[in-house]
């Protein structure tokens, strides 16, 4: 199995900060973008564990650093309910679009969760 891209240890409040790139490594321009962030427990499922939308669910919990691709996260006690004690790797989604709703940017990566949080 492929290393994850993200840990989170016990403990661990702090906020998620993710930076966007492209395939040259240029940080994407979040500017008047809407960016979605959903936890699953695998690529297939279409239950989100949480999920965070800067137009709309968890909007308070989710901000962009506009043409700097950075896409701050804060998890919070609710995020963690549906896996109480549970522990493994799970898959983080972003999505990225513009005003038209068309699709920019797509990405998984995988989140290895120690322990429940909180």
């Amino acid at each position: 199995m492929a290393s994850p891209d993200f840990i989170v240890k016990t403990g661990d409040t702090r906020d998620w900060v993710f930076t966007l790139s492209d395939t040259d490594a240029t940080a994407l321009d979040l500017t008047s973008a809407r960016v979605w962030f959903r936890l699953r427990r695998h690529e297939w499922h279409t239950d989100n564990l949480f999920c965070r939308d800067t137009g709309g669910t968890g909007s308070d919990y989710i901000s962009t650093g506009d043409d700097a691709g950075t896409v701050t996260i804060t998890p919070t006690a609710a995020d963690w309910s549906d896996l109480s004690d549970s522990s493994g790797v799970f898959v983080g989604e972003f999505k990225v679009s513009d005003q038209k709703d068309d699709v920019l940017f797509t990405k998984d990566i995988r989140v290895r969760i120690d322990e429940a949080m909180f």
